[in-house]
């Protein structure tokens, strides 16, 4: 099993760290404000929050001191603690500066969660939401959990929740998340930055998390809970709280319930207790209950038809003949290349993974002689059987959306991977994802899809 803790003696965060952090994101206020200003576009509230937030959490920074009465593991504790805040506000800044001034007219889990509110399961759905209509009313195609994050917003302030702005703070969390779980591999400072780094802005969950729509805000909290998972089993691997955000992530993408035996597996190797595992029965359950509920009340079924009833009749979700265009999505499909300027456009059908993010490659460097990357390996391989099998590749879309669900398991095949300190390739795959990623988001925020 992997190590949980950091090796002794292996470089672990300092308050200089979060500065670093901090300050960057400042920085990049600044510059975000002044390109915004002069283009006479308009600052929305969570550009003004995160960049209050990051500077005053880089004034906190100075407040504390390593005291005396302080003893070492205390330090560290707190040290590592504030370093994951840093990157939260870090990421929140440019996540709110990148997104733009546009809300995300698809807000069909703020619908959702406004219709719980008020103590029903159906929503009020325009002609543009993709709903169901099912004994006179319509229903959301999305699964729950996204719905359930956003009641507190939506009884505060109904339909006028900004689910952009929520997607914007999820995606920060999530970097933050991934911050955290890197900690639990014994690589050093360096790397782990540079891990960090390559999953914010090197991988579309940049796009996904600024754009605030239905669909990419299912896929950032499905990673963000999934995220929580592996932190957990491969920090303290408590069963319970292992189950339970892994129920959390299948509620976010319904075939990530398909993963729960890797779970299971991997919290075994753990603790070699029969017992442990029995303590994650309550989190599945709980997920299952859910999910049968909620499909009663709405469609008087224990499964979802939402979708069945979506679609014309006769539509054939899942076969083997969707496999070809879906790896096509995958691994093959490139930007456009014209005469317009910038040459080279992101298509609105997708681009392949390697295309956006090259640096993935390297989840192919840990030995997979060893049983937890066999595992992490074989959560892929289920995470993306579902996908392969469906009918759809994901539209509207910058990278390949389907498949970012997998995205958390594939940074721990990196993690494990990664030598100690970073080599010349990392940072060249690393450098070459933030490059195409950060030219994307760009190209589509100026110019559109190509």
């Amino acid at each position: 099993m992997v190590r949980t803790d950091a090796p002794v003696g292996a470089m672990r965060p300092t308050l200089a760290t979060s500065r670093r952090f901090l300050a960057t994101a400042i920085i990049f206020a600044v510059l975000g404000f002044a390109v915004i200003l002069q283009r006479g576009w308009i600052l929305t509230r969570i550009d003004w929050i995160s960049a209050i937030l990051a500077s005053g959490m880089l004034g906190c920074s100075y407040w504390l001191t390593d005291s005396e009465r302080l003893v070492a593991e205390t330090v560290a504790e707190r040290d590592e603690i504030f370093s994951q805040l840093a990157v939260f506000a870090a990421f929140l800044v440019l996540y709110a500066i990148t997104a733009g001034s546009d809300t995300s007219p698809f807000d069909a889990h703020v619908r959702q969660a406004v219709a719980l509110v008020h103590g029903h399961v159906y929503i009020d759905a325009p002609n543009y939401i993709e709903h169901a209509h099912f004994a006179g009313h319509d229903y959301q195609l999305h699964p729950p959990m996204p719905a359930f994050l956003l009641i507190p917003f939506a009884a505060i302030w109904g339909m006028d929740t900004s689910q952009t702005m929520f997607s914007i703070v999820m995606g920060a969390i999530c970097v933050a998340l991934a911050w955290r779980m890197f900690g639990r591999f014994p690589i050093d400072l360096n790397a782990r930055i540079w891990l960090t780094a390559f999953f914010g802005i090197g991988t579309i969950i940049w796009f996904e998390a600024t754009s605030g729509g239905s669909w990419e805000l299912t896929m950032v909290v499905a990673v963000l809970f999934t995220l929580l998972a592996l932190d957990e089993v491969f920090g303290e691997g408590r069963a319970a709280l292992v189950a339970l955000w892994a129920a959390c992530a299948a509620l976010s993408r319904y075939d990530l319930a398909f993963v729960w035996p890797i779970y299971v597996l991997l919290v075994f190797m753990k603790h070699y207790s029969v017992m442990d595992v029995l303590k994650m029965a309550p989190g599945f359950m709980m997920a299952a209950v859910i999910y049968i509920t909620l499909n009663e009340v709405r469609y008087h079924s224990m499964f979802d038809q939402g979708a069945f009833l979506f679609v014309p009749p006769g539509t054939q979700f899942f076969g083997l003949k969707f496999i070809p265009g879906n790896i096509a999505i995958l691994m093959f499909s490139a930007p456009a290349v014209d005469q317009r300027f910038p040459y080279f456009h992101p298509t609105i059908g997708g681009q392949a993974i390697l295309l956006t993010s090259p640096a993935f490659i390297l989840a192919l460097r840990p030995s997979f002689r060893r049983l937890p990357a066999v595992l992490m390996a074989l959560a892929i391989l289920i995470g993306i059987t579902p996908v392969m099998l469906f009918f759809g590749s994901g539209a509207s879309q910058f990278g390949a959306r389907h498949f970012v669900q997998i995205y958390p398991f594939l940074l721990v095949l990196m993690a494990m991977g990664v030598p100690r300190r970073m080599d010349q390739l990392t940072r060249i795959l690393i450098g070459a994802s933030i490059f195409c990623v950060a030219w994307g988001i760009w190209h589509i925020r100026v110019f559109g899809f190509g």
